[in-house]
């Protein structure tokens, strides 16, 4: 017996390690399939508003337009990357346009990237205003140039140009092209402590971009060729350095007298007001924004594109609208003064905000997120912060996948614009965050634990584990019910070679002692007949013990019938009637607990034919809701039945009963017959099973 728990508890060893073995084959293969160097190229970028959640921005405010990629601000070192942290050598390369002065290009090996302009570690190859160059840079958190490559021409903004820069080894090498340009190459350059992987990107400092045709292949392959515009301008005219006149923006035109954002409040509202103002630009989508320095912003409404950027220095001259809560500046012609770095939010709560004297001010706020909605391509978030709600407006363009990410009442921080205008908000919100960029938008915490989502994966995950735990609880003890009945056969078969042969040899011996007798011993022969009936007794039993101890085997008899056959085949030498009543084939018994039913019903019969003395025996078989009922009853001489009384016959039926959870009723008295019913559930319903288990044992307490 021990040996057969030994083998049970090894198999379920063996399983749980096969499953865990197959689990981390299958996780350990997805970790090394991700891993490979060469997983997720070449790639080539679509720049659609779908398709760019692949890209992570570190500064900027970045947005797709037209199939092109464009950075709309003056940070310095605004970066967006996308790949594998594994991918080693390979050439990333595509159409770059400067907005302003200062640099632009790609990425390459990119690591531990960080907000800030020289926050990462990596590899840089781009074109710069200040020299007219191609640059190679490295960077560890410090700017480090690798070589150059002076330009014949100088690097203009709203120039397209064709950048690619190749890192293979330790060996770098970028080369330039555009419209008049012939193709220029720094010479290969061999960083003996080169960084072996990492992401690629885009980069700009001081000034926005615009990127296009971008793509990454493993180094030495041949890339797609890609073929600037003719002429080399962009065919969006809002980025073209003009004035809603035509003439261009660097014409120096004097300026007249410049007034505060804030006194513009105080006009007389009925006179033909003009002002002129001077400030940054702090937002360009869906209107252009201007702060100045004094603690105010004012919407700026031009004829026709302008092109500015968000952190551009710019004086606005044009008519002062009070029509509305708050002034705008109409039919404004807008001078650019010159780059800046764009200035940093004001952090205010939604209750400061709601008060009014923030109106066209870039700001820092904070809110629950409890809804989202999407129309004409921009999103729109509603927000509550306390008491007081509000709603943020995202522009078009990679808006929408990123807003894809943000779980209902999760804590969100944005920055952007406060207005208070009709055309963005309702009359029931006090304001409208009108918010530069997707990155302008951060989780600052999660949705509770308990949010209706996670209850249900909760419940989920709990019912499978459940199911798991219950498959391996059968499945173990399947295996030492399997155990116990190889070890009963065992036994069994040893009975029957050891005692029960024995006892037939002794049979046979006093036998043959009987017959060898000679007349006139009458006590010698009593004794032998008395000891050979002891014999044939001792054989009888021992008979009977391996028949108990063979496992069931029923076949495809049923319960019922099986237990008339036994009853008969006990009486079949006396005048007790035996009795059913019902069928057992109505459900499906589970074979363990058709067994020891089988058994308690055998043991029941053997008990009331060997002491009750009955005229009839009435076996009945029933349902009970999700119980299966057996009986057996019969009309004998009945005893006291309780605990005192009971004798190893009960005791074993109650053993039998406890091992299937099954519930043992003896009902008794002298002169009255014996009842003995047993109700195993059947596991049709497993509340119903509890609930009629506990009604069965509170009424038999109380009986």
């Amino acid at each position: 017996m021990t040996a057969m728990k030994r083998k049970s508890k090894r198999k379920l060893i063996y399983s749980a390690g096969a499953v865990i073995l197959i689990l981390a084959g299958i996780v350990g293969g997805r970790l090394w399939y991700l891993g490979r160097p060469g997983y997720g190229m070449p790639y080539f970028a679509k720049f659609t508003p779908d398709g760019e959640d692949r890209w992570t921005a570190y500064g900027g405010t970045w947005e797709v337009v037209d199939g092109s990629v464009r950075n709309d601000s003056n940070d310095r070192g605004a970066k967006l990357l996308t790949g594998s942290p594994h991918w080693r050598d390979y050439t990333v390369q595509g159409d770059v346009q400067l907005l302003g002065e200062g640099s632009a290009g790609f990425l390459a090996r990119v690591s531990e990237a960080e907000l800030g302009e020289n926050s990462y570690k990596g590899y840089f190859g781009g074109v710069r205003t200040v020299d007219n160059s191609l640059v190679i840079g490295s960077y560890d958190f410090a700017y480090h140039e690798v070589t150059k490559v002076p330009l014949p021409d100088p690097v203009r903004p709203f120039r397209w140009y064709h950048v690619k820069l190749t890192v293979e080894g330790c060996s770098l090498t970028a080369s330039v092209w555009g419209e008049g340009l012939p193709e220029l190459k720094t010479r290969p350059v061999i960083d003996p402590d080169c960084y072996r992987s990492g992401e690629a990107g885009m980069r700009s400092n001081g000034t926005g971009g615009v990127w296009r045709s971008v793509s990454v292949a493993p180094a030495g392959t041949v890339a797609p060729p890609t073929a600037l515009p003719d002429p080399p301008a962009f065919h969006d005219a809002s980025l073209q350095p003009r004035s809603p006149g035509g003439e261009m923006v660097a014409e120096e035109a004097p300026s007249g007298h410049i007034q505060a954002i804030r006194s513009l409040q105080f006009l007389a509202p009925f006179a033909a007001n003009t002002a002129s103002i001077r400030g940054t630009v702090v937002l360009i989508r869906p209107a252009i924004f201007v702060e100045d320095s004094l603690g105010g912003g004012i919407e700026v409404q031009t004829d026709g594109p302008t092109p500015v950027k968000i952190g551009d220095e710019v004086e606005v001259t044009g008519e002062v609208n009070l029509e509305g809560l708050n002034p705008t500046l109409r039919k404004a012609r807008v001078r650019l003064l010159g780059q800046s770095v764009p200035i940093q939010p004001l952090s205010l709560t939604a209750n400061q905000i709601a008060e009014g004297h923030y109106d066209g001010w870039f700001v820092q706020v904070e809110g629950h997120l409890h809804a989202k909605s999407e129309k004409d391509g921009r999103v729109t978030l509603d927000l509550d912060a306390g008491t007081q709600s509000f709603h943020a407006i995202l522009p078009p363009g990679r808006s929408r996948s990123h807003a894809q990410d943000l779980a209902l009442q999760s804590r969100l921080r944005l920055r952007g614009v406060s207005v208070v205008d009709p055309r963005y908000n309702t009359a029931a919100d006090p304001f409208v965050i009108l918010v530069r960029s997707a990155e302008d938008v951060d989780v600052v915490a999660g949705p509770p634990w308990y949010r209706p989502s996670n209850l249900i994966l909760g419940g989920l995950v709990a019912l499978a584990l459940v199911f798991t735990l219950n498959y391996l609880y059968l499945l173990a003890n399947h295996w030492r019910l399997r155990a116990v009945a190889e070890e009963r056969e065992r036994l069994a078969h040893e009975i029957h070679d050891t005692l029960a042969q024995s006892f037939a040899g002794i049979g046979f011996q006093l036998q043959a002692i009987r017959n060898s007798l000679l007349g006139g011993a009458p006590v010698l022969e009593r004794q032998v007949d008395r000891a050979m009936l002891m014999a044939r007794t001792s054989h009888e039993e021992a008979r009977r013990s391996i028949a108990n101890l063979h496992p069931a085997s029923l076949g495809h008899m049923g319960l019922l019938p099986a237990l008339r056959e036994c009853a008969e085949r006990m009486v079949s030498s006396g005048k007790v009637r035996v009795e059913t009543e019902g069928e057992d084939e109505g459900r499906m018994v589970p074979l363990h607990v058709k067994d020891t039913l089988f058994r308690i019903g055998q043991e029941a019969i053997a008990n009331s034919i060997r002491h009750a003395e009955p005229d009839t025996i009435r076996i009945r078989l029933h349902e009970q809701g999700a119980f299966l009922a057996l009986s057996v009853e019969d009309d004998g001489h009945g005893f006291i039945a309780d605990g005192d009384h009971a004798g190893f016959g009960l005791l074993g039926m109650q053993k039998r009963a406890e091992r299937i959870s099954a519930i043992l009723t003896v009902r008794s008295a002298p002169g009255r017959g014996t009842q003995v019913e047993v109700k195993a559930a059947t596991g049709s319903s497993f509340l119903s099973v509890l609930w009629d288990n506990l009604g069965a044992r509170h009424r038999d307490s109380h009986n």
